[in-house]
């Protein structure tokens, strides 16, 4: 479920809207509506609402807010996936067809639409969710708690996760160079968090990469190449790699000094994890749509994308030379 189309960030509400939320989390939120399994404390953003979570929205088998809710024979009202679930295990099993909740018998495994509710829980979620948007945009700022940063990624990045829609909501929002403001952070949480939001928020989506090529911002996720920290450097990696999709974004990430030398580096180090090398051999090839950046690449040992393209120009030279 994605942001409401009609919806627009309001920045001029957003102070109150989170002296609002943060009294809410305070004082009213209640540990019995345990939303999934999460015990991240990202989870924490979810539950802050401007609306409290009503009983009637939580599925009593999945313990989650209902996306499609139906009811059964008896009346009662589960998440669809969540009562067929329990419907096939009964049958599996050979137990008895009950109800989960009431373990009284049912003589059918009919489920009816609750088209109602379901209408009243995505309006619910709509506002709530808008709400979390204007309270992340004010929490995207180097002087909050980090503990308050790193729920706004969060929630950017699961919302990306739901809807390709939400990606342009953040791109018009002005979010991105919010969130790449994030990497200068002095918690090692925060920069991680911002590199894989980032790449989140990238991908399959070239507009959003357009707005990375500008600036500083291409180098600044290259200095994490060269971090201690093997998570980050992973992290930069996984993005460089999503960037380096965007052909325009090749030249962009070759001309940043030193950026080829440490990707090459990766793919012969033994040090890294496979995952990182993986990452960093992939970047490559994609980098290899650069006749500069290949040279760059057998400068520092890479040599085949520079001996393929000796070929193709011996092979364009004959064949030239054959029609003359």
């Amino acid at each position: 479920m994605g942001l409401s189309s009609g919806f627009q960030p309001d920045p001029d509400r957003s102070s109150s809207i989170v002296v609002v939320a943060r009294v809410i989390m305070a004082g009213n939120w209640d540990e019995s509506h345990e939303i999934g399994s999460q015990s991240d404390d990202s989870f924490q953003y979810e539950r802050l609402h401007i609306e409290p979570i009503y009983d009637a929205f939580i599925c009593p088998l999945s313990k989650q807010v209902m996306t499609d809710p139906v009811t059964i024979e008896n009346g009662q009202t589960f998440e669809r996936a969540a009562i067929q679930k329990w419907f096939n295990e009964c049958k599996e099993s050979n137990r008895k067809l009950v109800c989960p909740m009431t373990l009284k018998e049912l003589k059918t495994t009919d489920m009816n639409p609750s088209i109602a509710l379901r209408n009243t829980i995505e309006e619910w979620s709509a506002r709530n969710e808008a709400v979390q948007f204007d309270m992340a945009r004010v929490s995207l700022n180097l002087s909050c708690p980090e503990t308050d940063i790193l729920r706004a990624l969060r929630f950017v990045q699961r919302i990306c996760q739901q809807s390709v829609s939400n990606k342009h909501i953040i791109r018009n929002s002005e979010l991105i160079p919010m969130i790449v403001d994030m990497l200068k952070s002095s918690s090692r949480r925060v920069r991680c968090r911002t590199l894989k939001t980032l790449r989140v928020v990238m991908e399959d989506d070239d507009d959003n990469k357009e707005i990375m090529a500008e600036g500083d911002n291409v180098r600044t996720v290259v200095k994490f190449l060269s971090h201690e920290k093997s998570k980050e450097r992973e992290d930069a990696v996984s993005l460089l790699f999503e960037l380096s999709k965007l052909e325009s974004l090749c030249d962009k990430i070759g001309s940043v000094n030193g950026a080829i030398l440490m990707l090459v580096g990766m793919t012969s180090s033994k040090s890294e994890n496979l995952l990182t090398v993986e990452m960093a051999d992939k970047t490559l090839e994609n980098l290899e749509k650069n006749e500069n950046n290949v040279r760059q690449m057998a400068e520092n040992g890479r040599l085949q994308p520079l001996l393929t393209l000796i070929l193709e120009g011996i092979c364009i030279e004959v064949y030239t030379s054959t029609s003359c």
